[in-house]
Parts: C-alpha cells; sequence; structure tokens
C-alpha cells in the first residue's frame, strides 16, 4: 500500500509498481486495467484496423456491450430428445447473446423450442406428482399439451399408450 492516499478501490485487482532506479523506495498502486486486441468477427467484409474504435467495457454496461455486438451463434447438434431419431438426423439451434443472464441454461432453453417443450412437459408432471395445489394451472398446462400434436404423441409413446 502506498502512503500518499492514492490508492485503487479495493474491488478491484491492484498492481504495485516498485521503481528499480538508483535508490527509490517509493511504490504506488495502481488498478489493473486491460486493452484485449483482437479480430472477434466472423464478417467477410472486415473494416481496416484504423477504421475500428475502441469498446470500453465495464461492469454497469458490460450487457448494454454485449447487445450492441448482436452475438449470434447458429449451429446443428445431434437429435438426442427424440428416441426415434435417426442417427443423423440434427437439430438446429439459433441462440442470441443481449446479456450475461442469455447464458444460463434457462435462457437457453426458452430459445430452443424442443427443450422449452420437455420442461414445460416436466413442469406438468411435477405439478401432478406433487401435492395438487394449483389445480388450474396444472389443466391448463395439460390442456395446452394435449391441443399439441408433436407433445401429445411424446406424451403417449412415453407412457407406452400410443399402440390404442
Amino acid at each position: 500500500m502506498t502512503t500518499n492516499g492514492s490508492v485503487a478501490p479495493k474491488e478491484r485487482v491492484n498492481i504495485v509498481y516498485r521503481p528499480a532506479t538508483g535508490d527509490a523506495k517509493a511504490e504506488v498502486e495502481l488498478p489493473l486495467k486491460v486493452l484485449v486486441l483482437g479480430e472477434f468477427s466472423t464478417a467477410d467484409d472486415k473494416p481496416p484496423l484504423e477504421e475500428l474504435a475502441p469498446v470500453n467495457v465495464d461492469k454497469d454496461d458490460f450487457n448494454d456491450v454485449m447487445k450492441a455486438q448482436r452475438l449470434r451463434l447458429a449451429l446443428s447438434v445431434p437429435n438426442l430428445l427424440d428416441d426415434q431419431a435417426g442417427e443423423d438426423e440434427r437439430l438446429a439451434v439459433a441462440l442470441g447473446f443481449e446479456s450475461i443472464d442469455d447464458f444460463s441454461p434457462d435462457a437457453i432453453v426458452e430459445t430452443v423450442p424442443e427443450l422449452k417443450q420437455l420442461v414445460a412437459l416436466r413442469d406438468a408432471l411435477k405439478a401432478l406428482k406433487g401435492p395438487l395445489g394449483n389445480i388450474p394451472g396444472f389443466r391448463r398446462r395439460i390442456q395446452e399439451i394435449v391441443a399439441d400434436k408433436g407433445a401429445r404423441k411424446q406424451l403417449l409413446t412415453e407412457l407406452g399408450l400410443d399402440d390404442q
């Protein structure tokens, strides 16, 4: 720590600078600041480096910077949700990230319709298994699942009633 009162706040990472010139004993504590340089775009038409403007990111504007960058990820994954799916069957997934919360499993489930449907079915079955204190909500979820032909077929298959 320095004695001159110019100490960075405790919540940051601080670097202590000790000069190696002569008999100087002064120590200066400075906040750690990092500049990250890189090409993070997958676009084909990249502007020249001179035209790029630096983007300041801190804890207060992190989500705003993410939203401005329009981060997207489109990929194809093996379809492990359907037992009748072949080995080559793929599931197209398109994810968008506008805040740090979009990386949470719950947010990803909300953006993938197949996962969202399975979670809704799981929640309805949990409501059935537990005390039926929320009967109107349970009835509404069951009606939604029964109205969706795909979900109804999957439910019947899971229950072993698809032969009838």
